[in-house]
């Protein structure tokens, strides 16, 4: 069956508070293909959303197999917290970078570290691994890969949890990935190219601590931090 040159025009749209509405012109109001217009676009927003799903829980499981975390109830939180932050709004600041997290229980406060793996670092290890398994046409020119080739790899240390506590872990957790983040040039400037120009020139003006609870609470963990702050309070 043939269709109009506009069906599947029709889209829906997230909003800010999360409720999703379809968008459609005036003369989608009398016309005879509505209806499967409107699957249409459904079945492309259900397989859209099966596609971030996947990728979603690939990232998740590629953080989760990499890292190293001891204690049940800190490694559900740090599930939780994977899950949560990948559906907020500046949850995708996260995956730009490969984190890693190990629990080293130490009896003192978690931290973390940023390592970036620059395009020339991974150029003379490609380089390297050339040399001893040269190509079969040596004439064959050396392909070279796009920008994208250099990442950071931050690494976070869980040295202390605490048990029964399952919103000041989380809370850890996202304070240091935060504070990863916000710390360094590199995340700041990932931070800033999702953000709208206001809060982009809001974050600019902030000091480090200011960065890392706006960010906790554009990620949705704003409870878990102030249960992480009382929590080391009473511990003092």
């Amino acid at each position: 069956m043939d269709h109009k040159s506009c069906f599947g025009s029709i889209t829906a749209v997230t909003l800010n508070n999360g409720q999703t509405v379809t968008q459609s012109r005036p003369e989608c109001r009398n016309c005879q293909e509505i209806r499967d217009c409107l699957r249409h676009t459904k079945q492309i927003e259900d397989e859209k959303k099966e596609k971030e799903e996947l990728k979603k829980q690939s990232w998740i499981t590629e953080i989760i197999d990499h890292s190293f975390v001891v204690s049940n109830e800190l490694g559900s939180c740090l599930l939780k917290f994977l899950n949560r932050i990948y559906s907020s709004s500046l949850g995708a600041i996260l995956f730009k970078d490969l984190f890693l997290f190990f629990d080293i229980p130490q009896n003192s406060l978690s931290s973390n570290l940023s390592i970036s793996i620059t395009r020339t670092m991974m150029g003379l290890l490609r380089a390297e691994k050339e040399e001893s398994n040269p190509p079969s046409n040596p004439q064959a020119p050396r392909q070279r890969r796009g920008i994208e080739e250099g990442f950071t790899l931050r690494i976070v240390l869980f040295q202390k949890s605490f048990p029964n506590s399952p919103e000041a872990n989380t809370g850890m957790i996202a304070y240091e990935a935060a504070r990863a983040l916000a710390s360094d040039d590199l995340g700041i400037k990932q931070i800033l190219q999702v953000l709208s120009d206001s809060d982009a020139n809001l974050f600019k003006r902030m000091d480090l601590d200011g960065r890392i609870k706006w960010l906790i609470g554009k990620w949705g963990f704003l409870e878990e931090f102030e249960a992480l702050k009382k929590i080391v309070a009473l511990s003092k």
